[in-house]
């Protein structure tokens, strides 16, 4: 075979690469939406972020120590640099991946993107990441890979078989140095026949916690002291959006876009959970319920896109806006969260009653 290309599709949820590599390889396929719509609830981030000088990180939480192996319709190996390595000391890291591939295995391969030419660290900086493979070209010796490009947009590239290499022992280098800690490589087997009821359990107990800024998962694997979860990690976006406004200095790497779009995709995808309810008459039709939660969404997206424009098109004065923005949606969303639980919680008294 010189020629493969393993399916994946568009993500619901891409803003950062832990979900956009999974749900690529299983969104698509409806035996999924059950656990997807279980899911992606709660929310969280750092809430220290200035006094510890560190990067604002606000994103989806699942309480697992590794969302890569957050997806249950994926069988996943996980395997250090160093053993990769070894391995492919004998059978060549580009042969290790076209075997897999032939397997039908995804591989999300740890490596430093300053080597792989899609990239903006391209002959840059050194960029410890991830990349996607789920193909290959033998006669043009190709890789087909998945990841976001000087574009910054989520597409489809083709990478030399080189690039990989280097970009690999490049990764094996660094890390032999001790300048990272290492991240592991994956190799994804999708398992579609593994079936998933919709927990509406867990979505009521996930969307209290949520209003009330809380979150018990996890706790057992790692300290949650410096997180905010929830409706309060508005609050942790307005003082973010003010500290980049004023020029704060211990403000390190400033992305208002990443956290703008992280933000659009949970209400986002909050307002596609409320229609697939609906639609398998989990709760009631609602469209006063859904046409909220669709606003919710569409506002998220305005605040969003305005920073975008702010950054490209040099539109002024859009911190206060969007700071406005955000204290609407949180006042929105704490109201029509409280009406879609009441609905999830006559549906589970009904159940229990039957």
């Amino acid at each position: 075979m010189s020629r493969l290309q393993l399916p994946i599709y568009h993500p619901p949820i891409y803003g950062l690469l832990r979900w956009a590599y999974t749900l690529c390889i299983t969104a698509e396929h409806p035996s999924t939406n059950a656990w997807l719509y279980s899911n992606f609830i709660q929310v969280h981030c750092n809430k220290r972020f200035l006094e510890l000088e560190e990067e604002l990180f606000f994103d989806f939480y699942h309480g697992h120590w590794n969302d890569m192996l957050h997806n249950p319709f994926l069988m996943t190996s996980s395997i250090t640099t160093n053993m990769l390595n070894d391995y492919a000391a004998h059978a060549g890291i580009t042969d290790i991946i076209i075997t897999q591939l032939n397997s039908g295995n995804y591989p999300v391969l740890f490596v430093d993107e300053q080597h792989i030419s899609y990239t903006t660290a391209y002959q840059a900086y050194a960029f410890p990441h991830h990349i996607l493979i789920y193909g290959y070209d033998l006669d043009e010796r190709v890789f087909y890979t998945y990841g976001f490009g000087h574009d910054l947009k989520l597409g489809h590239h083709r990478t030399s078989f080189l690039e990989v290499e280097q970009a690999f022992q490049s990764i094996v280098h660094i890390l032999d140095q001790k300048l990272r800690i290492d991240q592991n490589s994956f190799f994804y087997d999708f398992k579609p026949a593994v079936t998933f009821e919709l927990d509406v359990h867990l979505i009521q107990h996930q969307l209290q916690d949520y209003l009330q800024s809380r979150s018990d998962l996890g706790r057992g694997d790692f300290k949650t002291d410096g997180l905010a979860f929830g409706i309060e990690c508005y609050d942790h976006l307005v003082h973010f959006l003010r500290a980049v406004e004023q020029g704060e200095a211990f403000l390190l790497r400033a992305n208002p876009p990443r956290q703008l779009h992280l933000l659009w995709e949970h209400k986002k995808t909050m307002m596609e959970r409320v229609a697939y309810l609906q639609r398998n008459e989990i709760i009631p039709v609602n469209q006063q319920l859904l046409a909220g939660f669709i606003q919710i969404a569409d506002q998220a997206q305005v605040a969003r896109d305005l920073y975008v424009e702010h950054v490209f098109k040099g539109v002024d004065n859009v911190h206060q806006r969007i700071i406005e923005q955000l204290y609407s949606l949180r006042d929105q969303e704490s109201m029509y969260v409280e009406l879609l639980l009441k609905e999830i919680e006559q549906v589970n008294n009904s159940m229990l009653y039957a």
